[in-house]
């Protein structure tokens, strides 16, 4: 059974044993608790009181001092199915909702043109149609549409009615 180790502000740290977990509680570093009780360990008498000292491991600690891991510095490793995930299902090239069966993943720069498996290099591309041109081609010909806004006026008795459409003008 496994503890999870939050920092004092909440963290997720790691999951840690249930003997790890009495450590932290036998050295005062357990400043809060949360979920429900999982384990009780008794320990010796003391010689003075004969009381038993017994230590109770709740599910999830929060401890003193500077977290180890900070999770701002943590990437998500990259997958075929988060990247498709990211990408909506939308295929790069031809801009279709492909299923995930259908898709495989582009690099933007090749490995051969020292090219990176990260997040900012890849796509989503579709198997069915392999592009014909490169990822980076795909990007320096992109030129975003400009809205057109028309106006369409009507007029009810005293009052005017004004209704604004976006997109192309028909």
């Amino acid at each position: 059974m496994k503890v999870l180790k939050l920092s004092a502000q909440g963290l997720p740290q790691s999951w840690i044993s249930l003997e790890e977990a009495v450590l932290h509680y036998a050295a005062d570093e357990v400043r809060w608790e949360a979920g429900g009780e999982i384990a009780v360990f008794h320990g010796g008498h003391n010689a003075i009181t004969g009381e038993q000292s017994v230590i109770t491991v709740n599910s999830i600690i929060g401890t003193k001092g500077v977290p180890s891991i900070n999770p701002f510095d943590l990437r998500p490793s990259l997958t075929n199915s988060k990247l498709f995930t990211r990408d909506r299902n939308v295929c790069a090239y031809c801009g279709v909702d492909h299923h995930e069966t259908e898709l495989t993943r582009e690099h933007i720069i090749p490995f051969a043109q020292d090219g990176q498996d990260h997040w900012m290099n890849v796509v989503t591309a579709c198997r069915l149609s392999p592009p014909k041109t490169s990822p980076v081609e795909c990007v320096s010909e992109f030129r975003p549409r400009r809205r057109r806004t028309n106006r369409l006026s009507a007029t009810r008795g005293h009052h005017q009615f004004s209704l604004r459409v976006r997109g192309r003008a028909r």
